[in-house]
């Protein structure tokens, strides 16, 4: 009774409430936003990867090589560099869309604002724009200045407070002309701002932001037990049926997305790490598998199934869940609202935070570098290139294992009832074949019944009209 009133409520109530905070207009733009900007953040990572491959004799040979080592790092700075910039333009641009006005003039607007609350690079030539704060460093910049453009922007745009140019000009240039108001309203008022900052000392948009936001979300995504939260709603909500990742990550990744690159930097710069929880932390060692970190219910499924229709399933799933895609575990085996799949789903990933914290607090494991891999990164391979150290492989490796371990009971009881399962469906399918069976005996024998008396029917007016010769026969005989 217990168990089943907590699934009543998870599937009533948690899993609305993901549901509404997934689809929520600013998470989703937030969202959007950040995925906007991946190439980028993909592409510069290749370039650090590169450039700062763990074998000694490669990086001496870039430096010797026409200073390639530096090359490589300026064109990650261009690409993994601009993330904030990038996320700008996207949530804007995602934001004013879900409002039916034009995106692309809100991300443009959006860019110029980002860029002029963010402090100038003084130098003797004059002044430019400082590569530091268009990364991971004004990420929080980023978001606030787009939410606030894209909400500015489309009032003016709704209540048609704009230019209207004539029906004949081209509707590119009316678009333009359309933005000029809201546009104007928006960099006054953020370098309105901005000088309200300066004067009181404060300094910048960023240095504000940074310490009414990235202080706590700091606390919160770089501590062990901010992660702990982060990991157990993420496992709850991908439970109910909700992806977690749109939850929990539209909050989460843009802080795990900035202290990647703050390892980057420090890499670059031949420092040392100092961010242990990142995005490739989370992507590559904690969700192993996928969410829930089920790559050890996906070998158990391979190797280990007793019904016809998990062996089925093993080898349908398997594939997948080494590039951390596990659909088809969630949805077709189930985990998803299976009271008994609850423990495993929920602990094991947590059981991985712990131990990829403590492996890299203590110096068993390196940190990660900062190099964003996509998250479908096998694991071994993926250990290796985020720590540039075999002992990320090995680290991989062994969570596989404790994955394998916890859910291996939970699977073992869910996989017997399931064979037992098929083998009352199996008799129950028998056992209707045979009644089919009788049934269509007596048919037949009831259809040969009907034939022989309709039969006998037609005879009995023949043998009431005996031959002329059949009476002197029977007095014969009586005689």
């Amino acid at each position: 009774m217990a168990r089943t009133a907590s699934m009543d409520f998870l599937a009533n109530k948690i899993a609305p409430f993901g549901e509404k905070v997934a689809a929520q207009r600013h998470l989703k733009a937030l969202r959007e936003g950040v995925l906007m900007a991946m190439p980028l953040v993909l592409v510069g990572s290749i370039f650090t990867l590169i450039g700062s491959f763990p074998i000694e004799a490669w990086t001496t040979w870039l430096n010797k090589h026409g200073e390639l080592d530096v090359l490589l790092n300026t064109m990650a700075n261009n690409t993994f560099g601009l993330i904030s910039l990038a996320t700008a333009f996207g949530i804007a641009y995602s934001l004013a869309k879900s409002y039916d006005t034009d995106g692309p003039s809100a991300g443009i607007i959006a860019i110029g604002a980002f860029l002029l609350v963010t402090p100038p690079l003084k130098t003797d030539d004059g002044f430019g724009i400082p590569y530091g704060l268009m990364g991971g460093k004004g990420l929080f910049t980023a978001i606030v200045v787009a939410m606030i453009t894209a909400e500015i922007y489309r009032q003016f745009i709704q209540r048609d407070f704009t230019i209207k140019m004539p029906k004949g000009v081209p509707d590119a240039v009316g678009r333009s002309f359309a933005a000029l108001i809201p546009g104007a309203v928006i960099i006054i008022l953020f370098a309105a701002v901005m000088k309200v900052l300066q004067v009181t000392g404060v300094g910048s948009l960023n240095n504000l932001l940074a310490l009414i936001i990235g202080t706590p979300l700091g606390l919160i995504g770089g501590t062990l037990g901010g992660t702990f939260v982060a990991v157990l709603l993420n496992s709850v909500f991908w439970f109910c049926g909700v992806n977690g990742g749109q939850v929990v990550g539209s909050v989460m990744n843009p802080i795990w997305l900035q202290q990647a690159d703050a390892n980057r930097l420090a890499l670059q710069a031949g420092q040392d790490l100092p961010n242990i929880i990142t995005a490739p932390f989370m992507d590559l060692f904690v969700y192993i598998g996928g969410g829930g970190a089920t790559i050890g219910l996906a070998l158990c499924l391979m190797f280990l199934s007793r019904s016809r229709e998990y062996k089925t399933l093993g080898r349908v799933s398997g594939i997948p869940a080494l590039f951390n895609i596990n659909t088809p575990i969630l949805f077709v085996f189930p985990t998803v609202l299976n009271p008994i799949m609850f423990v495993p789903f929920v602990l094991t990933p947590i059981v991985n935070a712990v131990v990829t914290y403590l492996s890299m607090a203590t110096g068993l494991v390196p940190y990660t570098t900062g190099v964003a891999l996509p998250w479908t990164t096998p694991p071994i391979i993926g250990g290796f290139l985020a720590t540039g150290s075999w002992q990320g492989a090995v680290l991989q490796a062994v969570l596989v294992v404790i994955s394998f371990l916890i859910y291996l009971p939970f699977f073992k009881a869910a996989d017997a009832a399931h064979v037992k399962a098929e083998a009352a469906g199996v008799q129950a399918s028998e056992s209707a074949d045979e009644v089919a069976e009788l049934k269509e005996v007596a048919e037949h024998s009831e259809e040969r019944h009907e034939h022989r008396d309709e039969a006998e029917g037609t005879a009995a007016p023949q043998d009431a009209s005996p031959s002329p010769a059949e009476p002197s026969n029977r007095t014969t005989h009586r005689q």
